[in-house]
């Protein structure tokens, strides 16, 4: 039988837990966690999509408005630093800096 979910996917039904609190969730597994970076004087904030493996939103939160951009690759891709880096460099090299969108 197939599963409907992929083994890390963090929106995956659990078994319930007799000993859980109320308004307390657990943490998400490591690796999960929005990830904070700083590029070329710009802030970023890095999450992994739910339920969308391999699949990255990258919100830059120091532009002015809500914007940003996402990658998606195959389900095994995971980033590390510096491939979140090199995305987001490559992101900045296509804004129009008198715009600050992305050029038509």
């Amino acid at each position: 039988m197939w599963n409907a979910y992929h083994d890390g996917d963090p929106s995956r039904p659990v078994e319930p837990n007799e000993n859980a609190a109320p308004g307390l969730a657990p943490p998400p597994p490591a690796g999960l966690d929005p990830v904070n970076l700083m590029v070329d004087g710009e802030h970023f904030v890095v999450t992994r999509r739910p339920g969308s493996p391999g699949t990255y939103d990258f919100d830059w939160t120091s532009h002015p408005e809500s914007y940003g951009f996402t990658v998606g690759a195959n389900s095994e891709w995971r980033p590390d630093l510096t491939e979140m880096t090199e995305e987001i460099r490559s992101f900045l090299s296509q804004v129009d800096k008198e715009t600050g969108y992305l050029r038509d």
